[in-house]
């Protein structure tokens, strides 16, 4: 099977900004499984009470309720579930190894 959407040729060059990525993560979610709709994923309301850089808000806006993108191997965590580290300068950790054995988060 060939996929309609190419990754590699898709992201040739870079993403003039964060649109351009946010426009990438649409394409790809529409040709692999179905499109993001906007107003569909996490509101500010669900949202912890951690202050999140404006990606990391957004990534949840738009990908927040979408676990068919979000929850293979290492599952995008729910907005409760985030936690603080001060190896992360006391900024939130999005990303956990299933093992534990590696965070991602942001100063």
């Amino acid at each position: 099977m060939v996929d309609a959407f190419d990754v590699a040729q898709a992201l040739r060059g870079g993403t003039p900004g964060r649109a351009g990525a946010w426009a990438s993560v649409r394409n790809f979610a529409a040709a692999r499984a179905k499109p993001l709709a906007d107003g569909a994923g996490t509101r500010a309301e669900e949202m912890p009470g951690i202050a999140l850089p404006t990606a990391l808000r957004e990534a949840y806006s738009l990908l927040g309720t979408r676990h068919d993108l979000t929850g293979n191997q290492i599952p995008l965590p729910r907005p409760s579930e985030l936690f603080v580290r001060d190896e992360f300068g006391g900024g939130p950790v999005f990303r956990s190894e299933t093992r534990g054995c590696a965070l991602w988060g942001v100063r």
